[in-house]
């Protein structure tokens, strides 16, 4: 499922769209405990609850995710739809990568 346009990876061309790496079903709840820091005694929670997972960011503020390319923490899924609009308009790393690419020259991170 593509995060940005909601509809089947396979449906249109989603080469620029932000993805999502998740272990699949038989390690996820390992994944999970890995990731939240939860105690492998701790109950998990159901599968719908992503926005409650719990992870935190370094500074102990809880977060949704982050920005692979700029390391931006989303504290609400809000702020990850509006950084992956527009092709990831708000993104500066992948604006930067972007504007190398129509100029030719190296975009290396």
């Amino acid at each position: 499922m593509c995060l940005k346009h909601g509809v089947s990876m396979e449906e249109r061309d989603h080469s620029n769209c932000p993805v999502e790496l998740l272990a699949c079903p038989e390690h996820r709840d390992e994944q999970f405990v890995q990731m939240s820091g939860l105690g492998a005694n701790d109950p998990l929670l159901a599968e719908g609850d992503a926005e409650c997972i719990g992870f935190r960011h370094k500074n102990g503020n809880a977060t949704v995710g982050f920005c692979l390319w700029c390391d931006k923490d989303f504290y609400l899924m809000e702020e990850v739809w509006e950084h992956n609009d527009n092709d990831v308009e708000a993104c500066p790393e992948v604006q930067r990568i972007n504007r190398a690419k129509l100029n030719g020259t190296d975009a290396t991170i």
